[in-house]
């Protein structure tokens, strides 16, 4: 209606209002990437060890997930790990309470014990240097140098 009726004024008003919301909603975005690239955690997601039936599920507030697939007795580990992420140095500790080991344990059934949870999963307690490649996580151990070699999985 504004361009059939030809009103100069009208049309401005209404370009400004569109620039204006657009270049508001451009800042919010680029401020968000900005922020993630710099704060974020680049950890976050789920991983999938290329090797084994491990998946490895960081989130952003220092806690993770561990699933191991046959791991012990040809049940699943599903253990739920704390977490320390030194972004400057690019290291990651990971660490499990007791009771979340008592708890695997109970619920893998009466002939598992806590301290056969704590051995089958003792390869991913300890610290790593990560590095993040594309879909590509490495995680090398800090004290041997043994490598673990993640993909990202889809979610």
């Amino acid at each position: 209606m504004i361009i059939a009726k030809n009103d100069e004024d009208k049309r401005s008003r209404v370009w400004n209002y569109v620039t204006g919301i657009t270049t508001v909603l451009i800042i919010i975005v680029a401020g968000y990437f900005i922020y993630q690239g710099f704060f974020g955690n680049p950890l976050e997601g789920k991983w999938k060890h290329d090797e084994s039936d491990m998946i490895l599920e960081v989130d952003d507030h220092n806690e993770a997930e561990l699933d191991w697939k046959n791991l012990i007795d040809g049940k699943d580990v599903d253990v739920e790990l704390g977490y320390t992420l030194d972004i400057k140095a690019k290291q990651i500790t990971f660490t499990v309470k007791q009771e979340e080991l008592d708890e695997t344990a109970k619920e893998l059934g009466d002939n598992v014990t806590t301290s056969e949870v704590e051995q089958a999963i003792n390869s991913v307690l300890t610290t790593f240097n990560y590095s993040v490649d594309g879909t590509e996580l490495t995680l090398t151990e800090w004290d041997y140098g043994d490598q673990m070699i993640f993909e990202k999985a889809d979610k």
